[in-house]
């Protein structure tokens, strides 16, 4: 038969099992703990240990705690320490001070992830460097309080840098002054389109670059916008003239509802053609669409575009698709409720609105309304840039007809921008050696 063993012959082959507080060195110096000859055994576990609730002495031991964490009299440990009262001529702080540096230092309710702020930094270096000097280890001051090791030598680790050298790709003068006058000049203009801007006219200054500049000057303001409801487009271009989107908003003009049409090129956000008309039929979708094949040169084309538009009466009429064919284009619509099927035309127009149609109450008359709306797309057109098009203007982009080549352009003009940075700091800098040696 299997014979039981008993709890005295477990006890000598199981390890030996010590309490939480023994198992922690409260006195910190790396010396093990010496058992006196007198003190009294501990009886042999359980072979069913029980977890017992936390009472006086269980615990992970406080610096500050007046007694270590085992069982034993109340005046004297077991172990043969010295009294609680005083050791090494330091008296010993009741467990409660704990609690209440903590409030002191504001750590008693303390969010995990939360940041320490600079006083608070100095009041704990402060108070380690005390206990320290009392001869308490730093490790034991630190783990009462909470706080990281790897943090507090961090903060003592970190000193005011020293001045840096100016890095040879610095920003010259004349380029921060470039950004900082154009935005003086031109206060709407935001830090990527003064960064087109500035290209144009032959400084190559990144957008992050103006922001910066801007920012130290406190001339950045918010713009919260709605994100874009797509990030892959369902028809991306690679060529000009390759798909059309078309469309109409609504506009004022004298107190009276006009509606604003446009068509433009997906491929270079190029406005082709537009017109103001008191309403929208098959007749003004047809003009509209006539008027840009021919200004574009289409009939002598092999490719014809692609139109996308909504279902629009104008746009499904029998008229309207009898002359889509009859030009070899192909009309695709858009499905219902979703405006993001042509979503670069709808983009255009607020950005249009946003810019020139919702500066002004109403128009005042249609003469006036044609010319400044005629102002506003030759300007996006010829003068705007346009972030999706690395910052350059849709005219040109239509004009070249390659975004590879464009690309090209846009890194040789980086290149070209570092080089003279190169040169005139390199100048600065031997300038300035120049003079402290003489």
């Amino acid at each position: 038969m299997n014979e039981r063993r008993t709890n005295a012959s477990r006890s000598k082959e199981s390890p030996k099992i010590k309490s939480r507080g023994e198992a922690s060195d409260f006195e910190g110096m790396g010396a093990k703990r010496q058992r006196g000859g007198n003190s009294p055994k501990a009886s042999n576990p359980s072979p069913n240990l029980i977890p017992m609730e936390k009472g006086h002495g269980t615990g992970r031991p406080d610096l500050f705690e007046g007694r270590p964490s085992e069982s034993g009299s109340g005046g004297e440990a077991v172990t043969g320490r010295e009294p609680e009262t005083e050791r090494d001529g330091i008296p010993i702080k009741p467990g409660v001070d704990v609690v209440k540096k903590k409030d002191e230092l504001g750590l008693s309710n303390r969010l995990k992830g939360c940041r320490y702020g600079p006083a608070q930094r100095e009041r704990i270096i402060q108070e380690v460097e005390d206990r320290y000097a009392k001869g308490i280890q730093k490790a034991k001051t630190l783990r009462s309080l909470g706080v990281s090791r790897s943090t507090y030598y961090g903060w003592l680790k970190r000193t005011p840098r020293a001045s840096a050298s100016i890095s040879i790709l610095a920003l010259t003068e004349v380029e921060a002054r470039a950004v900082m006058k154009k935005k003086q000049a031109e206060p709407q203009l935001s830090h990527r389109r003064i960064s087109g801007v500035l290209r144009q006219e032959g400084y190559s200054v990144s957008p992050s670059t103006c922001y910066r500049i801007l920012k130290e000057r406190g001339w950045v303001w918010p713009q919260p916008l709605r994100e874009a409801p797509w990030k892959v487009p369902h028809f991306e271009p690679f060529r000009p003239n390759q798909i059309w989107g078309e469309d109409w908003t609504v506009l004022t003009i004298a107190d009276l509802r006009y509606y604003l049409l446009a068509l433009m090129d997906y491929f270079s956000r190029y406005i082709l053609a537009w017109g103001i008309v008191p309403t929208v039929t098959q007749k003004e979708v047809q003009q509209l669409l006539t008027l840009a094949y021919f200004n574009e040169g289409l009939e002598r084309e092999e490719h014809k575009p692609m139109l996308r538009a909504d279902l629009g009466s104008p746009n499904t009429a029998r008229k309207t698709r009898r002359l889509i064919k009859d030009l070899e284009m192909l009309l695709r619509l858009s499905r219902v409720h979703r405006p993001t099927d042509n979503a670069r035309q709808e983009r255009w127009f607020r950005t249009a609105k946003q810019e020139e149609i919702y500066c002004y109450p109403t128009y005042p008359s249609l003469e006036l309304a044609r010319s400044s709306i005629g102002d506003y797309i030759r300007y996006y057109n010829e003068k705007r840039p346009h972030q999706a098009l690395w910052n350059y203007t849709p005219a040109v982009v239509h004009r070249l007809g390659n975004k590879t080549q464009l690309l090209d352009l846009y890194r040789e003009s980086i290149r070209m921008a570092k080089e003279r940075r190169i040169s005139l700091n390199r100048m600065k800098k031997e300038t300035r050696v120049v003079c402290v040696n003489y």
